[in-house]
């Protein structure tokens, strides 16, 4: 399964610190949500595609440790 779109959605009824998730559309046809957006870790949708769901999510990971360790 490879992300071939991946949108910013709303929440509805979300707490604020919830505001928005990353929603991938897959080459399968099938939509995942992926994670929540974090306000401290700017990462642009369009580089999630591409990549399998893992690899997103490490991805991710890696980028939050990275402005964790203040290595932006």
């Amino acid at each position: 399964m490879i992300i071939q779109s991946v949108e910013l959605v709303a929440l509805p009824n979300a707490p604020a610190y919830q505001s928005k998730i990353y929603r991938a559309h897959l080459d399968s046809g099938e939509d995942i949500d992926l994670f929540q957006q974090h306000w401290d870790v700017p990462l642009p949708p369009e580089s999630l595609v591409g990549l399998t769901p893992e690899e997103a999510r490490r991805k991710r990971t890696e980028k939050m440790l990275a402005v964790a360790e203040g290595h932006h």
